[in-house]
């Protein structure tokens, strides 16, 4: 029998009567140990990498609410190291999720996997030769990680009050509408990536106030939710669309490209539709129930 413990996620709430100051510190050291204890040991497996790069967004959610104590100049220092660690963790994500994303697409269409065996086995063999090389990657990942993390008892966050929090999570909220409302005129893909990306942030950010918002945001938290996974198996999709287009040509990928191009607009439609319940509100009055 395995001796290893589950690992319990870490904290992303403020405790009402904490100082935000240091109720942020402490959840961001949480969140970036957690990213480090992951990758320890040059682990590259489907799960740590992807928790890994889970909680490398919700610190960059954090510096964001944080942004008016923390200033442009260092702002921009910790953004680019997060991003540094996580556009190095992203090529392992996206081929490992390419496997699973035909899976569920086959399951979806009751379509035999027998049938796509050959491709499947091709797209694990593309996920294996990723973790294959980038394995090497993990100290580096770590080090950027690191170095964020020794900054974080420096930030000066002892003058951010609660009417900073709730201006940071409106400024959120008004760029995921104003990105949404530019959705519906022009059904780009990368206005799509970009509302997605804000969504998931205002959730992040939601979860960090959640008990400072009646009935603990348990509506806005599922709203979110579903169209983080409407809109990610959207992405997930149209990531492994283009790599079997980029792949051998045969009857079995070309019947493959077709059912989940298929997919993928009925996906879109939806995750815009649940948006524009998310976002019905006025920016002022989405957050005038934050009781922050």
């Amino acid at each position: 029998m395995s001796s290893k413990k589950t690992k319990k996620a870490p904290r992303l709430y403020l405790r009402r009567g904490e100082k935000i100051s240091k109720g942020l510190r402490t959840i961001v050291k949480l969140q970036l140990e957690a990213a480090i204890d992951e990758l320890d040991g040059n682990n590259v497996s489907p799960g740590p990498v992807h928790n890994a790069r889970t909680y490398i967004k919700k610190v960059g959610s954090i510096i964001q609410l944080a942004a008016p104590a923390l200033g442009q100049v260092r702002r921009e220092h910790l953004l680019e190291l997060l991003h540094e660690a996580s556009s190095r963790l992203g090529p392992l994500r996206d081929s490992e999720v390419q496997v699973l994303s035909l899976d569920v697409a086959l399951e979806a269409a009751g379509l035999p996997a027998e049938q796509f065996s050959s491709l499947r086995s091709g797209l694990a063999d593309i996920a294996k030769q990723r973790r294959s090389n980038d394995w090497r990657q993990v100290p580096r990942i770590m080090g950027f990680l690191e170095k964020a993390l020794k900054t974080v008892p420096e930030w000066p966050l002892d003058g951010l009050g609660g009417k900073d929090i709730r201006r940071r999570i409106r400024r959120t909220y008004r760029r995921g509408r104003t990105t949404l409302d530019l959705c519906l005129e022009r059904p780009e893909p990368v206005l799509f990536h970009n509302w997605r990306r804000l969504v998931k942030q205002l959730g992040y950010q939601i979860r960090i106030t959640q008990r400072f918002w009646p009935d603990s945001a348990e509506a806005l938290i599922l709203s979110i939710n579903k169209i983080g996974e409407l809109a990610g198996q959207e992405h997930d999709y149209s990531l492994l669309v283009q790599t079997m287009k980029h792949g051998p040509k045969n009857r079995t990928s070309e019947e493959a490209i077709a059912l989940i191009d298929g997919l993928i607009p009925t996906l879109h439609r939806k995750a815009v539709e649940e948006g524009k319940r998310l976002y019905e509100a006025k920016p002022k009055i989405f957050v005038e129930t934050l009781d922050l």
